[in-house]
C-alpha cells in the first residue's frame, strides 16, 4: 500500500472513531439529563436480541426514572410500541400467526417482558376477528353456545350484538361443565381460522387472562404476523382434559423451604388422569415448577404435572425441584374395576334434537348407513342404545363421573375399557333415545383390545392405509397429532364423513394410524347429535 494510501485509511478510521465516540457522549448527556442513579450493566453496553424483534436494546439496570421524562423520550425504550394502561399484561394477538401473546411491565412500566406465546383461532373469514386495540371486560367461568355447548373462562374483548352477546376469549369446547367431555376437534382446530370471530385458545391460556389479567387489560388484535412470535409449545389434547394451573407464571416471593404432596398416596383407575397437588412452605413463598419422576414406568406414564395409570400395580412418583435442592414422593395405587354386567345402567329422561346438516359440492359423503362398528360378531351403531353394548365388552371398564347434559335433560356418560399395551375402548352417551335411554354419540379403540373388532367394511387392527382408501374411498380429511416427547403417541386421524366435511354437526366414522407405518391402530364412529 502507498504511504498516500495508508494516511487516507487512517484519517477515514479515526474519523469513524472520533463519530463513535462522540455519538457515544451525546447519549451518555441525554442519557444522564433522563435518569438518576443509573447503572450500566457490566456484561455490555447494547445488545441485539429476536425477543425484542431484532432491535437494538441497551442493556441497563434503571434505579429511578425521573417524573419528567417525556413521552417522546420514553418512546425509545417501548420496544414494542405497546400502549401503556393500568393492567399488569397487556394481551397481543398476530392473526397470521395465529399466536396470543402476553406481556407484563419492565422497571420502565413498558410492556416489553413477553410472559408466554400460545396458539389461538381466528374467524373462518378475515373480518370476522376485528383488528386494533379493545380493552377485556366481563368474564364467565363457562359460557354456553348456541349449539348448548360449553366453553371455560370466557373473556369478552368485543361487544357485538351478531355475534351472540360479543367476541370472546375462550377455551376449547366442550359438552358440559366438565373437562372429560372435551370435543377433540375443537382443539385441533387451535391455530386455525376457525372461529365466528373468537379467539378460541388453550384452556391454560384462556384461564390465564380470566384469573390474572384485570377487566380494562388491553388487547392489540393485528393482522399478519409482524413479530413473528411463535407459540412455546404445541397444542396437545391432554392439556384440555385438566382443569388447567399457572403454578409456572406465578413469582415466589419468599425462599421455599420445603415441598410436600397434599396426598401421602392416591389410589388411580387404569387409564385415569391424575395431577397431584403440591403444598409449599411457608405459604407465602408462592408455587413452583418441579421436574416429574417414577420408579415404575410401566405402571405411571408422566406427561408434564400429569400422571397416567397405564398399568396396575404400585409405583412412586417423585417430584423434584430444578436445582434438584428439594424433593417430595408419594405412592400411587392402580386398580381396575370389576363390574356387575347384570345390572342396567340407569335410565334418564331426554329429548332428541334435529341434526341440520347440509353436504358440500366438492365432498362425497359415505352413507351414514357405514356407521358402525363389529365387536364381538355384533353391530353397534352410533345413536343407539348403550346397554346391549356394555353387555358385550363385559367387565373391567371405568366409568367417569357423569355430568349433567348441556343439551338433554339428564346425564352425558363416559365409559373407559382398558386393556394391555396401552389398549383401550371409550364408550361417550348422551340421554337422548325416546324411551329416556343412554344413547351411543361415540365408540373408540385404540390399539390391541380383547375385543374382536372391525369396521362395517371388514377393516381391522393392523389393516393398511391403502386398505382404508380400497374400502371407503378417497374422500376424507386429514388430521396428524405429533408428540415428540412422546412419539408413540403420534398418530394421522382420517376421516369419512356421512354429510359436510369438517362439519362438528356430522356424524363421522375415522381411523388412526401409525405416522411410521401407515398401518391402522384404532377406529371410531361419531355421532354430534348432542351439539344441537
Amino acid at each position: 500500500m502507498k504511504t498516500s494510501d495508508k494516511i487516507i485509511s487512517g484519517l477515514i478510521t479515526f474519523a469513524i472513531a472520533a463519530a463513535f465516540v462522540s455519538a457515544a457522549a451525546f447519549f451518555a448527556l441525554k442519557y444522564n439529563d433522563w435518569f438518576v442513579d443509573e447503572e450500566m450493566s457490566a456484561k455490555s453496553a447494547v445488545s441485539f436480541s429476536d425477543t425484542y424483534g431484532s432491535k437494538v436494546v441497551l442493556n441497563m439496570k434503571q434505579m429511578n426514572v425521573k417524573t419528567d421524562v417525556s413521552d417522546e423520550a420514553m418512546s425509545e425504550f417501548n420496544t414494542y410500541g405497546f400502549p401503556v394502561g393500568d393492567s399488569p399484561y397487556f394481551i397481543y394477538v398476530e392473526k397470521g400467526a395465529h399466536t396470543l401473546s402476553v406481556f407484563e411491565k419492565d422497571e420502565y412500566g413498558l410492556y416489553t417482558k413477553r410472559v408466554y406465546t400460545w396458539s389461538t383461532g381466528t374467524g373462518k373469514t378475515n373480518l370476522l376477528t376485528p383488528v386494533g386495540v379493545f380493552e377485556i371486560g366481563e368474564k364467565e367461568q363457562w359460557h354456553r353456545w348456541p349449539a348448548q355447548t360449553v366453553s371455560p373462562y370466557a373473556t369478552k374483548y368485543y361487544e357485538s350484538d351478531n355475534h351472540y352477546g360479543g367476541l370472546f376469549i375462550h377455551g376449547p369446547i366442550y359438552r358440559t361443565k366438565n373437562y372429560a367431555t372435551l370435543y377433540e376437534s375443537s382443539v385441533k382446530e387451535i391455530g386455525t381460522n376457525c372461529s365466528s370471530g373468537c379467539l378460541r385458545t388453550e384452556s391454560e391460556a384462556a384461564y390465564f387472562i380470566y384469573e390474572l389479567c384485570p377487566e380494562g387489560t388491553m388487547i392489540k388484535i393485528v393482522e399478519g404476523s409482524p413479530f413473528g412470535f411463535s407459540p412455546d409449545r404445541l397444542v396437545y389434547i391432554f392439556n384440555q382434559t385438566i382443569t388447567p394451573t399457572l403454578k409456572r407464571f406465578y413469582h415466589p416471593t419468599k425462599e421455599i423451604e420445603k415441598i410436600e404432596f397434599a396426598e401421602e398416596s392416591h389410589t388411580m383407575m387404569l387409564g385415569e388422569q391424575y395431577t397431584p397437588e403440591i403444598i409449599v412452605h411457608p405459604e407465602d413463598a408462592g408455587d413452583i415448577e418441579l421436574n416429574w419422576t417414577t420408579n415404575n414406568p410401566a405402571i405411571i406414564k408422566i406427561s408434564g404435572s400429569s400422571i397416567w395409570a397405564v398399568g396396575t400395580g404400585y409405583a412412586i412418583v417423585t417430584g423434584t425441584t430444578k436445582d434438584n435442592a428439594l424433593s417430595a414422593s408419594m405412592l400411587i395405587n392402580v386398580i381396575v374395576h370389576d363390574v356387575n354386567t347384570s345390572e342396567e345402567p340407569p335410565d334418564v329422561g331426554g329429548k332428541m334434537k334435529e341434526d341440520n346438516s347440509k353436504i358440500t359440492e366438492d365432498y362425497q359423503p359415505i352413507s351414514e348407513s357405514l356407521l358402525y362398528l363389529m365387536i364381538n360378531g355384533e353391530k353397534f351403531a352410533i345413536n343407539q342404545s348403550v346397554k346391549p353394548l356394555l353387555k358385550n365388552l363385559g367387565t373391567k371398564y371405568h366409568q367417569k363421573q357423569p355430568a349433567q347434559s348441556c343439551a338433554y335433560d339428564g346425564l352425558d356418560r363416559f365409559f373407559q375399557y382398558s386393556y394391555s399395551n396401552n389398549g383401550y375402548c371409550s364408550i361417550s352417551t348422551v340421554p337422548m333415545l325416546a324411551d329416556g335411554g343412554d344413547a351411543i354419540c361415540e365408540i373408540e379403540f385404540r390399539n390391541y383390545t380383547d375385543a374382536e373388532l372391525a369396521s362395517s367394511k371388514g377393516i381391522k387392527i393392523g389393516d393398511s392405509f391403502e386398505a382404508v382408501t380400497k374400502a371407503y374411498g378417497e374422500f376424507y380429511t386429514e388430521i396428524t397429532m405429533e408428540d415428540t416427547k412422546h412419539p408413540e403417541e403420534s398418530f394421522i386421524r382420517i376421516t369419512y364423513w356421512a354429510g359436510k366435511a369438517n362439519d362438528p354437526g356430522v356424524p363421522s366414522l375415522y381411523f388412526t394410524l401409525n405416522p411410521e407405518t401407515k398401518t391402522v391402530k384404532g377406529m371410531g364412529i361419531y355421532s354430534s347429535k348432542n351439539m344441537g
